[in-house]
């Protein structure tokens, strides 16, 4: 196929620490790349939103043929010991800050994907009892180990980052979302 006939979409998770992205060849239905985008030495959040619209204006520069976003959408229930209103709010501003400015961005509106529905649709099903981002993480890697390469590791231990975590996920929104436009459910 021709680059300039090819589409690509774009799959994010996103959060104040990191932003894992995908890359998804939908013309040929398959994964094309991902990454992450560190946020953690930005402390205020304006200048978080400005680097990571730096990163999708690069992305979109290199391929210029996005023409779906998905993002995996937030988490609407308290989670006992790991969750509070005020990291609820500020994950929620800072994710409708990002859809806005991807937006502008890909000139396309992002769609949302619940975190439950998109690893059932991409394959990547949690079994009960296990450690959900571990699995996932593991997941991703089986269905396409070219992605183990940019897994960010550790500094100090040959082990996956924390931001591994992110790019996995960004990988399960980008397949799912492949699979409804396949489908034909969200255009």
């Amino acid at each position: 196929m021709e680059a300039d006939t090819e589409k690509y979409l774009l799959g994010l998770d996103v959060s104040t620490f990191c932003i894992g992205f995908c890359i998804w060849n939908l013309s040929e239905n398959k994964f094309e790349t991902a990454g992450h985008i560190p946020l953690k030495k930005y402390k205020d959040w304006l200048d978080k939103v400005d680097h990571v619209c730096y990163i999708l204006n690069e992305l979109q520069k290199n391929t210029q043929t996005i023409t779906h976003v998905a993002i995996e959408d937030i988490i609407t229930k308290f989670i006992s010991g790991r969750s509070n209103i005020k990291t609820i709010i500020k994950l929620a501003g800072f994710n409708y800050v990002i859809q806005r400015k991807c937006y502008e961005i890909f000139d396309t509106v992002p769609t949302l994907h619940n975190v439950i529905r998109a690893r059932n649709l991409a394959d990547c099903k949690v079994p009960k009892g296990s450690n959900a981002k571990e699995f996932i993480l593991k997941r991703v890697c089986e269905l396409h180990p070219e992605a183990k390469e940019l897994l960010p590791m550790k500094k100090t231990k040959p082990e996956f980052a924390v931001e591994a975590f992110d790019l996995a996920d960004a990988v399960v929104v980008s397949r799912a979302a492949a699979v409804e436009i396949e489908k034909g459910f969200k255009k």
